[in-house]
């Protein structure tokens, strides 16, 4: 008799990630049905013994694990330890699945471009505990899962996928696996410090104008297409224009609401942010970059070599510099990646607003179905620093039947005129009546408080000051917040 001997695949050591304030009853129930599939899985519960360093059993665990699970709540979101541990994992080159267990999470810019599987609803625990199995064993992640979002619909695909991973070959670059490689060394840099998400993204800024036709268009255009100023063009006005960065020296000079003779050329009374993936951008066939501004130094490159030897340190510069580096620093924080004629939104990722009251802003001059297909992307960000804040604008906004009531993020010129303003407050209701209202404020260092008389039911209230729009927003009488 011929004996058979069978090899079998060691099942994969698996390290649960997890907050232990607001995860920890799904954390023990998916370590134990793991261990009784057949999984050697490690969780902190237990596994670390009474004197032992903590942090180093941590990093041995995650060095010696082959799967990561990312347990992604409320409570690890804001954790220093759970980011972490999943930091280490990637960096590690450890196979990190995010698993969502609390449906309003928010979660970190480093796992936004990441699958992950949703297990928010605990009464399908069991069917999706069966997929978690089937995606260790294959790495694939069964279609019929589905995400339940605010609104209650139903969404086919459970899964965030980035871009990239499901373009076609030939809808990239020939040399798109060096850009990915280089990109990924790019982000493990030290150097880059709280600025490590930054190569993850494109960024584009636009006035709330703007952004809210694009997002209703579904198209990104160059400047020339989008001026209404009958003026000479120039070659790469005929460009969608990324910047690397965020706070480029051009938002700087046009951000923020001033009074009609400081404005430059530009000026951006409301700026909104729209992120694109950048590893599926720059790898699009025709996508281009500059190392500097394009516009003065009419050189732009294509190649991976080209990408891998652009001066990031001075790209992503975001501290103080000598007087005889201002120029290089200045022109380097201006290099753009260049898509001919327009772009459309496949690889938008995240639109970012200033403040609540910009958020309302947006919402308001975009067509309500506009506004349902892009909202669960718009977030008012202030935990990023990505706005200079300089000059005036709306904090925040409240409206009631009676009055709308307006606090300021002070103007800081620099010595500069911040003021005065003239107000100009436009109102209109559902059958279309209109009312105007006008005065004078001072440099926004108090609250503006604008008299609606006894006014009742709905309402749209735009405020202008030196007919530049500073916010937008409606008023419900089934509440007093829109």
């Amino acid at each position: 008799m011929t004996e058979q001997i069978q090899h079998q695949t060691p099942s994969p050591k698996i390290f649960v990630s997890y907050a232990r304030e607001d995860a920890r009853d799904i954390a023990i129930r998916l370590r134990d049905d793991l261990i009784d599939s057949g999984h050697d899985t490690w969780l902190d519960l237990s596994e670390i013994k009474v004197g032992a360093s903590w942090s180093w059993d941590i990093e041995t665990a995650i060095e010696s694990a082959d799967i990561v699970l990312a347990l992604m709540s409320q409570g690890s979101y804001v954790s220093e330890i759970c980011r972490a541990e999943q930091q280490r994992a990637l960096r590690k080159n450890k196979r990190l699945i995010p698993i969502l267990v609390q449906a309003d999470a928010d979660r970190p810019l480093y796992l936004e471009n990441m699958n992950y599987l949703d297990f928010s609803n605990p009464t399908r625990y069991g069917e999706l505990f069966r997929d978690l199995l089937g995606y260790i064993a294959t790495g694939q992640i069964p279609k019929r899962l589905t995400r339940t979002l605010q609104q209650g619909a139903a969404q086919p695909l459970a899964v965030h996928l980035p871009t990239s991973t499901t373009a076609k070959p030939s809808a990239q670059k020939r040399d798109a696996r060096a850009f990915k490689r280089y990109l990924t060394d790019l982000r493990e840099e030290p150097w880059l410090g709280a600025r490590y998400w930054w190569p993850y993204f494109l960024f584009y800024f636009g006035d709330v104008h703007e952004i809210a036709a694009v997002l209703t268009t579904g198209l990104l255009l160059p400047p020339a297409r989008t001026t209404k100023a009958a003026r000479r063009t120039g070659r790469w006005d005929h460009n969608v224009r990324l910047y690397f960065r965020p706070r480029t020296p051009d938002l700087f000079m046009s951000e923020g609401l001033r009074p009609a003779k400081q404005r430059t050329a530009g000026h951006t009374a409301v700026p909104i942010y729209l992120l694109f993936d950048m590893e599926a951008v720059i790898c699009m066939p025709e996508t281009r970059f500059s190392e500097g501004d394009v516009t003065s130094l009419e050189k732009t490159y294509k190649s991976a070599t080209a990408f891998r030897d652009l001066s990031f340190d001075l790209i992503y510069h975001d501290s103080w510099f000598r007087s005889d580096e201002r120029d290089e620093v200045m022109n380097a924080r201006r290099s753009q990646v260049i898509v001919p004629g327009t772009l459309g939104l496949d690889h938008l990722r995240h639109i970012w607003c200033r403040s609540s009251a910009d958020y309302e802003t947006l919402r308001t001059l975009m067509p309500s179905d506009a506004w349902q297909k892009w909202h669960d992307k718009v977030t008012a960000r202030t935990d990023y620093n990505l706005f200079n804040r300089r000059w005036l604008s709306v904090d925040e906004a409240l409206l009631t039947a009676e009055e709308a009531r307006f606090r300021f993020s002070p103007c800081d010129g620099k010595g500069e005129e911040c003021g005065p303003f003239a107000v100009r407050v436009e109102i209109e209701t559902p059958n279309g009546a209109q009312h105007h209202i006008s005065g004078e404020m001072l440099n926004g260092d108090d609250d503006l408080i604008v008299g609606l008389g006894k006014r009742t039911g709905p309402y749209t209230l735009h405020l202008y000051l030196d007919d530049a729009l500073a916010y937008a927003g409606k008023y419900s009488d089934e509440t007093d917040v829109f």
